[in-house]
């Protein structure tokens, strides 16, 4: 008797699917990951640095040097696709991912425990995208296979984020959330949304894509705090009248895949002014105030990652990756410099399994010249499904 309504749902499923026109898919993978890494002239930022490459979280000056283990499983991942077939032949995309990196709620003492976080929430309907996910500035196709989470995150951009975009065959525009970093409480938003465009070329053994990012960067003029006794004073209300200051900034990015045989080499190049927080992770600050003005940064990224296969089972990666950034002078904080260079060898005995070991070093510097360096063994297991 109880096996009655499990046996009547299960067979009523597929019809309640095909009714409402809707296929139904789910997917991710499992990672794990180990870390040996040992840290000169400085050390990490307890937090994601421990768990992937962020050349912000590297600082100079924390400690002389030390050397870490860490083991987490974090990075996994599981999204939920949904497509629908409406009365004039078009298709309804869905798509819903989340993962574990990043966020709090656990600790390496018990459980090991962390929060979800959202990755991307869109859906698609005739060329029309609305919602979170990658930026229409950033080229996913161009990433090097790494153990890494990211590999050369200096050097490449790597951002999502809402917004509202619109494909016509190769090209394809988006207004997407503003943030300016750097500048009052790294937060500010200003009325304009950041505007992007790309466009995909496909030249014999080569895909590209080339990519430009236009954007108002602002500052609101209100107080990053309050007195210490947590009232609104004269003071506060004088700063919180400031008035708005903005400025623009731009960035244009090439990158794609270059096929060699069975081999690829892959690259990105990324310049512009104000595009700090597409790059790098946030490495860079879009702009800093000036006296009554905002003044944009100016960056320089990117990494060049070359991939062999020695077989159908082995393959390895040498990476390469590259940022160069430029302050006002008045500012005195700040990465300048970062570089890193990475070599793995990957296997996958079977289709979706994945053994890997990789070897990184990085160097950053920071305004007024401090450095610090960081060499990474890691190895990893991944199974996608």
């Amino acid at each position: 008797m109880r096996k009655t309504p499990f046996i009547l749902m299960a067979a009523a499923l597929p019809m309640a699917v095909n009714a409402a026109n809707t296929e139904f898919s789910f997917g991710g993978f499992i990672k794990m990951d180990a870390m040996l890494s040992s840290y000169s002239d400085g050390d990490v930022v307890d937090g994601y640095g421990r768990d992937y490459y962020a050349p912000s979280q590297i600082v100079p000056g924390l400690e002389p040097d030390t050397t870490e283990l860490d083991m987490t499983a974090r990075n996994s991942r599981f999204n939920f696709k949904t497509v629908t077939e409406t009365e004039n032949g078009k298709s309804i995309t869905s798509f819903i991912e989340l993962d574990f990196s990043t966020t709090g709620g656990g600790n390496e003492v018990v459980s090991n425990s962390y929060v979800p976080r959202l990755r991307h929430a869109f859906v698609k309907y005739d060329g029309l995208l609305v919602g979170q996910t990658w930026s229409n500035f950033m080229n996913v196709g161009a990433l090097p296979e790494v153990a890494d989470f990211i590999g050369p995150s200096e050097s490449t951009v790597f951002i999502r984020q809402p917004q509202v975009r619109y494909t016509m065959g190769d090209l394809a525009v988006a207004l997407e959330n503003p943030q300016t970093t750097g500048a009052g409480d790294s937060g500010d938003n200003g009325m304009i949304p950041d505007i992007t465009a790309s466009y995909k070329i496909k030249a014999g053994n080569a895909d590209l894509v080339v990519a430009a990012l236009i954007r108002q960067l602002t500052f609101d003029g209100k107080p990053d705090f309050y007195d210490t006794d947590d009232t609104i004073g004269a003071d506060d209300i004088a700063a919180a009248d400031g008035d708005d200051t903005t400025t623009m900034g731009y960035g244009l990015n090439l990158s794609g895949k270059v096929m060699i045989g069975k081999d690829d080499l892959k690259f990105s190049a990324t310049m512009g002014k104000g595009v700090g927080r597409y790059v790098g992770l946030g490495a860079v600050a879009d702009a800093a105030l000036v006296g009554e003005d905002l003044e944009a940064s100016e960056t320089t990224a990117a990494f060049v990652a070359y991939r062999h296969h020695w077989n159908s089972e082995w393959r390895s990666s040498v990476v390469y990756g590259m940022l160069s950034a430029d302050y006002d002078d008045s500012v005195t904080t700040g990465v300048t410099d970062a570089s890193s260079v990475r070599v793995n060898v990957m296997r996958s005995p079977v289709k979706k399994l994945t053994y890997g070991a990789e070897f990184s070093t990085a160097t950053v510097e920071r305004e007024g010249g401090e450095e610090a360096s960081m060499n990474r063994l890691y190895f990893t297991t991944k199974y996608a499904f």
